[in-house]
Order: C-alpha cells, then sequence, then structure tokens
C-alpha cells in the first residue's frame, strides 16, 4: 500500500511537470507577468508608508512664465532659473510664451488665486521672496477661466537677467 501511494504521488508530479511543460512561449510569459504583477502590487500596499517617509512634505505650485521684453529666450531663461524650486516647493511651469506686450521693464510676478482677504497667496508670495520681490510689487490678477490651473504668472521684464543670476546663485549654494 505505501509503494503505491508514492507511485501515485510521483505519477502526479510528472503530470503537473508535463502540463506546466506544455503552457509554450505565451502561456509562461502570462505566468511570469502575473508573478511580476503581484509582486509590484504587493510591494505597493506593503512599502507604502515606508516609500513616503523619506520624502517630507511638498508643495507644488503652478506657473506661467511670459516674455514681456521683447529678448529673445527670456521666459526660457526665467524658466531654467526658477526651476526645480526649492525644498519645500517644487514648481511646475506649464507655459513658456510672450505676453501680449513687450515693454515690461520690470519683471513682475502676478497672483493668479489671490487669498481670501485680498492679499497675495503664499504662493505667489514664495515666488516673489525667491526672485528678491517684494509682496507690495506682487499684482493680483485673478483669471476669469483659470483653465490652466495656473497659480502665479512671472512676466520677464527689461531687468530679467539679474534675477537669473540671483536664482542661478541660489541654485549653486544649495548645491
Amino acid at each position: 500500500m505505501k509503494n503505491h501511494r508514492r507511485s501515485r504521488a510521483n505519477a502526479l508530479s510528472k503530470k503537473t511537470v508535463f502540463a506546466l511543460s506544455g503552457l509554450g512561449f505565451s502561456g509562461w510569459a502570462i505566468v511570469v507577468l502575473s508573478v511580476a504583477i503581484v509582486t509590484f502590487l504587493g510591494s505597493m500596499f506593503l512599502n507604502r508608508k515606508e516609500s513616503y517617509q523619506g520624502q517630507g512634505s511638498y508643495s507644488t505650485v503652478t506657473l506661467q512664465i511670459l516674455n514681456g521684453c521683447g529678448q529673445r529666450g527670456a521666459s526660457a531663461g526665467m524658466a531654467d532659473a526658477l526651476l526645480p524650486g526649492d525644498g519645500t516647493i517644487i514648481y511646475d511651469v506649464i507655459e513658456k510664451t510672450d505676453a501680449e506686450f513687450d515693454s515690461f521693464e520690470k519683471t513682475v510676478v502676478v497672483d493668479r488665486r489671490g487669498s481670501p482677504s485680498g492679499s497675495p497667496s503664499e504662493m505667489s508670495r514664495h515666488v516673489a521672496s525667491r526672485m528678491g520681490i517684494e509682496d507690495e510689487d506682487i499684482v493680483i490678477l485673478r483669471l476669469a477661466d483659470n483653465i490652466l490651473d495656473i497659480d502665479v504668472t512671472v512676466i520677464a521684464g527689461g531687468d530679467y537677467m539679474k534675477y537669473i543670476d540671483k536664482l542661478n546663485r541660489l541654485k549653486e549654494a544649495a548645491l
């Protein structure tokens, strides 16, 4: 009786091996991908707290950069100098283009949201502070249809190079 059970177990394991070997390439590919997906999803749920602990608390400011001085590359240069942000705020530049007018002598920070009290928002104050622009010089101009979800617009004026130089020095000092 003992030999009969052993031979039956060997026969079952041989059938299983033959059944798995008959999967072919596509069958094995499905098995491997399924295992990979299950492993990936399991690691996401099991390590959720650990993966976010080291990142800290970040905010994102959506920026629009406009060339208001007419000098070629002013908006791109300003965007490059502002990016990626600093230790607590990440800048998301969604548009770099020309302003309607190219006669801005000074660089301007425009708050597109404002706070309920009518003062500049924290986001615009942060961008202005980083650039060295006083809170009193921030222009609050809410967008009626803010379909791009813009928080702050920076208009590069004729003095934009001093801001680019300052922002680049800040980046170098942070390294």
